[in-house]
């Protein structure tokens, strides 16, 4: 009973295949309609609009990356950020400034747009990308710095000169080693085991 209900659907099937294959007896002589043959000079045809006109094209995306460590570096000599053309500041002041500069740090790292740039340094997955991370923290700390005090501008700028050239440098890869303590391991693995 099982094969009889598959092999009926199959026949089915069949049939209503072949009766839609069946020619359908129509008139023998199809109308074709004539396709004017065009006189004399062709229409002018008007530029296809395929693409917007150059008024119409989205303007250019903003730059949003971070300034490069070098173009954090003084350019000349009348440059804001040269230390020669900065005011020379008392050591009481410049000790006042970076107290001041310390207490404007631990305030904007409080900010939530901080936070969120910080945790995404911490879930970085390579060290190129938690320094990218790292930079964003700092400039965006700064930028906040700068919101609440702008009359330390210099001192924040110094700040996150600093911060930035540390990052670049990078950690430093370079292990010393002893050679006595080479030698004493290679010794240690060549033994057989006493055991």
């Amino acid at each position: 009973m099982k094969l009889v209900i598959p092999v009926a659907l199959i026949i089915v099937l069949l049939a209503v295949m072949a009766e839609g294959q069946r020619v359908q007896p129509g008139p023998t002589a199809a109308k074709t309609e004539e396709v004017p043959t065009p006189a004399g000079t062709p229409e002018p045809q008007g530029a296809p609009d395929l693409l917007p006109g150059s008024n119409q094209l989205p303007a250019d995306p903003p730059n949003l990356r971070l300034p490069s460590p070098s173009m954090l570096q003084p350019d000349g000599p009348d440059s804001a950020l040269n230390p020669a053309a900065i005011k020379q500041l008392s050591p009481e002041e410049q000790e006042k400034n970076k107290a001041r500069v310390a207490e404007l740090k631990a305030i904007a790292t409080r900010s939530p747009r901080a936070v969120e740039i910080l945790n995404e340094a911490n879930g970085a997955l390579s060290d190129e990308a938690k320094r990218e991370f790292m930079r964003a923290y700092y400039h965006t700390l700064a930028n906040r710095m700068r919101n609440l005090e702008p009359d330390l501008s210099q001192a924040i700028t110094s700040f996150e000169r600093s911060e930035i050239r540390k990052l670049a440098a990078g950690p430093s890869r370079i292990s010393l080693v002893s050679r006595d303590v080479l030698h004493k391991e290679r010794q240690r693995h060549s033994r057989p085991a006493d055991r």
